[in-house]
């Protein structure tokens, strides 16, 4: 998530951070400013307690946020990429 946003939406303490590394697809690393933990996100009926990773980038209205890999592991998400669709799961609960 750009710091941007994060200022914005005044989502949680903005603990800095140097401990973490990402690597993105053209190998250029970023190193986050900051990691606010434990943020209840609530999507639909669906709460998902989970860390946000701020890097200071461009804004982009389009995607502003990125889903790692961790997050879609963990709540067992299915990407349709025809259908445009991301389907989210708790325990038995599904949400597109």
């Amino acid at each position: 998530m750009p710091l941007s946003f994060a200022k914005e939406w005044n989502i949680g303490k903005l603990d800095t951070t140097n401990i973490m590394e990402i690597i993105l697809v053209d190998q250029s690393i970023l190193c986050p400013s900051v990691v606010i933990k434990d943020v209840l996100v609530k999507i639909k009926d669906l709460v998902f307690l989970v860390d946000f990773v701020i890097i200071d980038i461009e804004e982009d209205a389009d995607v502003p946020i990125l889903l790692g890999r961790p997050f879609l592991a963990t709540n067992r998400a299915v990407i349709d990429m025809e259908k445009e669709e991301l389907t989210l799961r708790m325990g038995d609960k599904e949400q597109l």
